[in-house]
């Protein structure tokens, strides 16, 4: 009897943790191109996002530039579709230049929130 209680504990424990594995995975949607502004802020900047300006900062990495090499959208965490204008690398940051006033989007877009690349 010990040897079938333990049998079917152990069964649950391994059916449990591969549920457990599988949940964890699943809000990942591995095809999408997402940047995180940086974790920048001075008297021009809060959190990636310009004050004044019509401009985004990231990281410059391999990564940051190749995903924003033909950028004409992002798309902010709220479903707002920001247009970009260009962008221009200013080591050791990516300013991304918007149509309107960055600060318009200091909610949805600044550092951590994920941002989409369209």
């Amino acid at each position: 009897m010990k040897k079938l209680i333990y049998i079917v504990c152990l069964i649950v424990i391994v059916g449990c943790k591969e549920e457990v594995k599988k949940e964890t995975n699943s809000p990942i949607v591995e095809d999408e191109k997402t940047i995180v502004l940086s974790n920048y802020s001075d008297e021009n900047w809060n959190n990636g996002v310009a004050i004044e300006l019509n401009m985004f900062l990231v990281d410059l990495t391999d990564t940051n530039r190749e995903l924003l090499k033909d950028i004409k959208e992002l798309e902010l965490v709220d479903g707002t579709i920001v247009k970009v204008t260009g962008t221009t690398v200013a080591d050791p940051f990516i300013q991304i230049n918007t149509e309107e006033k960055a600060d318009l989007y200091k909610e949805k877009a600044s550092y951590p929130n994920v941002i989409f690349i369209r």
